[in-house]
């Protein structure tokens, strides 16, 4: 067995001994956020030993997934990421990337929105634009792949994924577990937990073809779209107080 593969039966070893505690102890519903697709589902699948749900949410889940499943062809219902997805989602365990075709994706986000659904591996994907709390949230990894190299995770990316621990109204608070894989230095580990957000930037640009189309409008005025953009405004905070002068 070569170093790769002890590592990983090590890292699997321990991410199930702390969904345990997560589950014996009720910190769930729990979030797993994975920096690979490959993790997702090998962690998922891992799993097999967890049966989360009773008989009654597990008809539920079979009811919702197959009344989605109908939209789809024949040939796509036949294929194996949806005859293996269903006896998963049923244990109470959900997968999340950006490989799932959408019809599951969005079946799975209204699994977990309902509470059938106790624990959800994903990438970080999850963790933009839904609003999708959990009580816990759990980082396999405190370094990622971003197209050109390995690195430690930026500190907005921490605040964004850490973020969904915790729902308004129900938890008094939210439980964050980072899972360290290597030795972090001081200086980075601060970096990530007291980093700031990542500014946000308009990429705001009114193009010819917007102008054409605004004038195929009544009553429409480039100018005034121009005004009351997010980049006008970001623009006009830029510029120098001049009240003192």
């Amino acid at each position: 067995m070569c170093i790769r593969d002890r590592y990983q039966r090590r890292v699997h070893g321990d991410l199930f001994k702390l969904i345990s505690f997560i589950t014996e102890r009720q910190y769930d519903p729990v979030i797993v956020f994975c920096f690979s697709k490959r993790e997702v589902e090998g962690f998922a699948t891992s799993m097999g030993r967890f049966d989360l749900n009773s008989d009654d949410e597990k008809e539920q889940i079979e009811n919702i997934y197959n009344s989605a499943m109908d939209s789809l062809s024949e040939e796509d219902r036949n294929l194996s990421m949806i005859q293996e997805m269903l006896p998963i989602l049923k244990r109470g365990i959900g997968i999340h990337h950006g490989g799932l075709l959408p019809i599951v994706k969005e079946v799975i986000e209204i699994l977990f929105q309902e509470g059938l659904l106790k624990i959800l591996f994903s990438t970080e994907t999850f963790s933009m634009g839904l609003n999708m709390p959990a009580r816990t949230v759990v980082f396999t990894a405190m370094r990622k792949f971003d197209g050109e190299a390995f690195r430690f995770i930026k500190g907005g990316e921490y605040i964004q994924m850490s973020g969904r621990a915790g729902r308004r109204g129900i938890d008094d608070i939210g439980i964050t577990i980072l899972m360290m894989d290597e030795k972090m230095d001081q200086d980075s580990a601060k970096s990530v937990l007291k980093g700031s957000s990542d500014p946000l930037i308009s990429s705001f640009h009114l193009s010819y073809n917007m102008m054409l189309n605004s004038m195929r409008i009544e009553e429409t005025d480039p100018e005034f779209i121009i005004r009351r953009s997010f980049h006008q405004f970001q623009n006009d905070k830029a510029l120098p107080d001049l009240s003192l002068i």
